[in-house]
């Protein structure tokens, strides 16, 4: 139960502010584009915390969540990318 609270509540935190940070501008992106924007924000983030934790060893000694943190972010980012090609596609397929 651990683990998975130290995966769903990081990622949570972090996609909330992402959908917030990503939402703003002029003009303000619709709900498909601001899913993309997420969703591959947090699929970089995902990769670059996994290379960063496996390939160059930097967050061996740091606690369990942050090297837990790569995998809700990699996976909270493929949901929403999913939820975003479904959404472009329904989109696509009304006009």
């Amino acid at each position: 139960m651990q683990t998975f609270l130290e995966i769903v509540l990081p990622a949570i935190v972090i996609f909330t502010t992402l959908f917030g940070l990503l939402s703003r501008g002029d003009p303000r992106p619709g709900g498909v584009a601001l899913f993309w924007r997420v969703g591959l924000t947090g699929l970089a983030l995902g990769g670059i915390l996994f290379y960063v934790t496996f390939r160059t060893s930097a967050f061996a000694n740091l606690p369990a969540f942050v090297s837990h943190l790569y995998y809700g972010l990699l996976i909270g980012g493929t949901l929403l990318t999913l939820f975003a090609a479904a959404g472009t596609a329904l989109k696509k397929k009304e006009t």
